[in-house]
Protein backbone atom coordinates (compact mmCIF):
# COMPACT_ATOMS: atom_id res chain seq x y z
CA UNK A 1 0.00 0.00 0.00
CA UNK A 2 1.28 3.46 -0.89
CA UNK A 3 0.87 6.44 1.42
CA UNK A 4 1.29 10.06 0.36
CA UNK A 5 0.80 13.31 2.23
CA UNK A 6 -2.36 15.01 0.92
CA UNK A 7 -2.14 18.27 2.87
CA UNK A 8 -1.50 19.81 6.27
CA UNK A 9 -4.51 21.43 7.98
CA UNK A 10 -3.93 24.40 10.27
CA UNK A 11 -6.65 26.17 12.26
CA UNK A 12 -6.13 29.94 12.30
CA UNK A 13 -7.88 32.81 14.07
CA UNK A 14 -7.70 35.25 11.13
CA UNK A 15 -7.83 33.69 7.66
CA UNK A 16 -6.98 36.85 5.70
CA UNK A 17 -3.94 37.55 7.87
CA UNK A 18 -2.82 33.92 7.62
CA UNK A 19 -3.19 33.87 3.82
CA UNK A 20 -1.03 36.98 3.56
CA UNK A 21 1.61 35.47 5.84
CA UNK A 22 1.76 32.16 3.94
CA UNK A 23 1.91 33.96 0.58
CA UNK A 24 4.25 36.85 1.33
CA UNK A 25 6.46 35.33 4.02
CA UNK A 26 6.62 31.66 3.01
CA UNK A 27 6.10 32.03 -0.74
CA UNK A 28 3.03 29.80 -1.03
CA UNK A 29 0.58 30.18 -3.90
CA UNK A 30 -3.11 30.64 -3.11
CA UNK A 31 -5.11 27.90 -4.84
CA UNK A 32 -8.58 28.79 -3.58
CA UNK A 33 -10.67 30.29 -0.81
CA UNK A 34 -13.92 28.62 0.25
CA UNK A 35 -15.97 30.88 2.56
CA UNK A 36 -18.98 29.92 4.64
CA UNK A 37 -18.68 26.14 4.47
CA UNK A 38 -21.47 24.55 6.50
CA UNK A 39 -23.96 21.74 6.45
CA UNK A 40 -24.21 18.05 7.21
CA UNK A 41 -21.02 17.05 5.39
CA UNK A 42 -18.82 19.53 7.28
CA UNK A 43 -20.52 18.71 10.59
CA UNK A 44 -19.88 15.00 10.19
CA UNK A 45 -16.35 15.50 8.91
CA UNK A 46 -15.10 17.71 11.77
CA UNK A 47 -17.45 16.42 14.47
CA UNK A 48 -18.91 19.82 15.38
CA UNK A 49 -22.62 20.67 14.99
CA UNK A 50 -23.81 23.84 13.22
CA UNK A 51 -20.31 24.59 11.95
CA UNK A 52 -19.54 27.53 9.67
CA UNK A 53 -15.96 27.84 8.48
CA UNK A 54 -13.80 29.50 5.88
CA UNK A 55 -11.05 27.50 4.21
CA UNK A 56 -8.08 28.49 2.07
CA UNK A 57 -5.83 26.09 0.17
CA UNK A 58 -2.24 27.10 -0.57
CA UNK A 59 0.42 25.32 -2.58
CA UNK A 60 4.07 25.14 -1.60
CA UNK A 61 6.80 25.40 -4.22
CA UNK A 62 7.21 21.61 -4.20
CA UNK A 63 3.48 21.16 -4.95
CA UNK A 64 2.32 20.19 -1.45
CA UNK A 65 -0.79 21.75 0.05
CA UNK A 66 -1.49 23.68 3.25
CA UNK A 67 -5.14 24.02 4.27
CA UNK A 68 -5.96 26.97 6.51
CA UNK A 69 -9.25 26.69 8.43
CA UNK A 70 -11.04 29.51 10.24
CA UNK A 71 -14.00 28.43 12.38
CA UNK A 72 -16.47 31.33 12.32
CA UNK A 73 -19.10 30.38 14.88
CA UNK A 74 -17.11 28.19 17.26
CA UNK A 75 -13.45 29.22 17.38
CA UNK A 76 -11.12 26.91 19.25
CA UNK A 77 -8.84 27.83 22.12
CA UNK A 78 -5.35 29.19 21.54
CA UNK A 79 -2.48 27.42 23.20
CA UNK A 80 -0.67 29.98 25.33
CA UNK A 81 2.18 29.85 24.97
CA UNK A 82 2.57 27.65 21.91
CA UNK A 83 5.13 25.03 22.92
CA UNK A 84 6.84 22.41 20.80
CA UNK A 85 6.17 19.66 23.36
CA UNK A 86 2.35 20.10 23.48
CA UNK A 87 0.42 16.91 22.76
CA UNK A 88 -0.79 16.72 19.16
CA UNK A 89 0.84 18.02 16.02
CA UNK A 90 4.06 19.67 17.13
CA UNK A 91 5.09 21.46 13.94
CA UNK A 92 5.49 21.13 10.22
CA UNK A 93 8.60 21.89 8.23
CA UNK A 94 9.18 23.96 5.09
CA UNK A 95 12.42 24.34 3.18
CA UNK A 96 13.13 28.01 2.50
CA UNK A 97 15.76 29.72 0.37
CA UNK A 98 17.07 32.25 2.88
CA UNK A 99 16.35 31.58 6.55
CA UNK A 100 18.50 34.46 7.75
CA UNK A 101 16.43 36.90 5.66
CA UNK A 102 13.15 35.49 7.02
CA UNK A 103 14.50 35.83 10.54
CA UNK A 104 15.46 39.44 9.80
CA UNK A 105 11.98 40.43 8.51
CA UNK A 106 9.97 38.46 11.11
CA UNK A 107 8.77 41.65 12.80
CA UNK A 108 7.03 42.74 9.57
CA UNK A 109 4.70 39.77 10.14
CA UNK A 110 3.19 38.26 13.28
CA UNK A 111 6.10 35.83 13.69
CA UNK A 112 8.38 35.04 16.61
CA UNK A 113 11.29 32.63 16.65
CA UNK A 114 12.06 30.21 19.46
CA UNK A 115 15.76 30.72 18.70
CA UNK A 116 17.94 32.40 16.12
CA UNK A 117 18.68 30.19 13.07
CA UNK A 118 21.04 27.40 14.13
CA UNK A 119 23.48 25.34 12.08
CA UNK A 120 22.69 21.63 12.44
CA UNK A 121 25.34 19.55 14.25
CA UNK A 122 26.43 17.97 10.96
CA UNK A 123 26.80 21.44 9.41
CA UNK A 124 24.44 20.49 6.59
CA UNK A 125 21.51 22.85 7.13
CA UNK A 126 20.46 25.93 9.06
CA UNK A 127 17.17 25.51 10.98
CA UNK A 128 14.86 27.38 13.33
CA UNK A 129 11.40 27.03 14.85
CA UNK A 130 9.12 29.97 14.06
CA UNK A 131 5.75 30.59 15.72
CA UNK A 132 3.24 31.95 13.20
CA UNK A 133 0.57 34.32 14.55
CA UNK A 134 1.20 32.82 18.02
CA UNK A 135 -0.77 29.78 16.81
CA UNK A 136 1.41 27.32 14.91
CA UNK A 137 5.06 26.23 14.89
CA UNK A 138 6.85 25.81 11.59
CA UNK A 139 10.40 24.53 11.25
CA UNK A 140 12.20 26.56 8.62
Amino acid sequence: MSVALRHIGIVVSDLEKAIKLYQEYLGCELVGVYPGLSGEYQEKLVGINDIVMNVAILRTQDNNRIELLEYNNCPGKKRKPVLSNDIGASHFSITVENLDYLYKIRNNFDISFISKPLLSPDGYVKVAYAVLMNECIVEL
